[in-house]
């Protein structure tokens, strides 16, 4: 995506964070397929950037010759500045100042941007090795440590970590602390932008949560059933997610958001967001208008979904758009939980696992209450039951 903007001098070209990029503020560069001057075509791949939920690959706007900004490793806004598609390899680059006007053009991370492009001059000549970017994140150091070193190999960053607890060690083990020593473990990437999701919906919702029981019973011999006459794989979950969807159109408030002028935004499509752990990491992946599916349809779709998330290859597309969410904790022993609404969403349901020699399990509701009172939350969840 390229801005247009009078301080970018004839011949320069900004390559952004894209804005289609949704339910998120900023994003991670995890790689650059090119390095400083090469050549590259309208539509070749320049860099991988990594949202909470997904990888996406940002293509060149026009052919030119690729100078990136932003170092892998680095936080960006969505919307701004990744690097530039010059028309010369030489072409000289906007100056801060420049960078400062695409940022504030785009409405997003002036300082950040104006940061990358003050050091990129430094930076342009680092190169660090995959093992290395791997280490720079497992460590938690800023990637601008190594500006200039040239070829940065993995041994150069633990040498950077030890010689930085050696200045520093009660960064790690503060001597004050009466609880004794401790560690900083970094966060991984996709654990970070969860982490702020998480934080952004319980600073912003009012929530409350019901739940009742539901038989499993029926459930499981419905879905064994369907799947045997259409040849698919039909889950509990499957046939949750197909009850939200069929539900919301009675109770349409479950599949909106309260919005921050106290009106109730009301989405004509039931898109169903369903809450995927893959190796630790938390995906949430959309059906799309599932109330309009039939259960087998929507159980085939999420299959197709689980497959590209297990092989990390979901894009935007297969993450945004979301309207409602579902979660489950069947087979993980827990028949207790709550869990947490995403942002501008006004409902999350969840299913707990089964009763020890029991086939009911706990069926929870997490809403806005803003968007709805506690009986009418009842009886969507009774719809919801009804439909499963």
């Amino acid at each position: 995506m390229t801005l247009t903007s009078s301080e970018l001098p004839a011949g320069v070209h900004a390559v952004q964070v894209p804005r289609e990029i949704v339910n998120a503020d900023s994003v991670y560069v995890v790689s650059w397929a090119v390095v400083e001057g090469d050549s590259v075509e309208e539509g070749a791949a320049l860099c991988d950037i990594e949202t909470s939920k997904a990888v996406v690959t940002v293509e060149a706007p026009v052919a030119g010759y690729a100078r990136p900004v932003a170092a892998e490793g680095d936080e960006v806004p969505v919307g701004g500045l990744l690097g530039y598609v010059t028309d010369r390899p030489d072409t000289p680059l906007p100056s801060a100042a420049g960078a400062r006007a695409i940022s504030s053009a785009s409405g997003h991370g002036a300082a950040e941007v104006a940061s990358a492009a003050s050091a990129s001059g430094a930076e342009s000549a680092t190169r660090i090795s995959a093992k290395a970017q791997r280490k720079i994140t497992e460590l938690g150091l800023d990637v601008a440590l190594f500006a200039g070193r040239g070829v940065v190999r993995e041994e150069d960053v633990v040498a950077m970590a030890a010689e930085l607890h050696a200045a520093s060690p009660d960064v790690c083990a503060p001597s004050n602390d009466a609880r004794g020593p401790s560690q900083l473990k970094p966060m991984g990437t996709i654990q970070r932008r969860v982490a702020r999701v998480m934080e952004q919906s319980v600073a912003a919702i009012p929530a409350s949560s019901l739940e009742r029981m539901v038989d499993l019973a029926p459930v499981r011999e419905r879905a064994l059933a369907l799947g045997a006459e259409r040849k698919v794989m039909v889950t509990e979950v499957d046939l949750l997610v197909h009850a939200v969807a069929v539900a919301c159109r009675d109770f349409p408030e479950f599949n909106g958001y309260a919005t921050a002028d106290h009106r109730v935004r009301l989405f004509e499509q039931v898109n169903v967001g369903v809450a995927v752990d893959v190796a630790g990491d938390l995906y949430v992946v959309v059906v799309r208008d599932a109330a309009a599916k039939q259960p087998e349809a929507v159980a085939k779709e999420l299959r197709g979904l689980q497959y590209l998330a297990a092989r990390q290859r979901l894009g935007v597309e297969h993450l945004s758009g979301g309207t409602v969410t579902v979660t489950s904790m069947l087979g993980r022993g827990v028949h207790r939980f709550v869990p947490i609404p995403y942002p501008e969403q006004a409902a999350i349901v969840g299913l707990a696992d089964v009763e020890p020699g029991s086939t009911k399990a706990a069926l929870v509701l997490v809403f806005d209450h803003r968007v709805a009172n506690g009986g009418r939350a009842a009886a969507f969840l009774a719809a919801v039951a009804e439909a499963l």
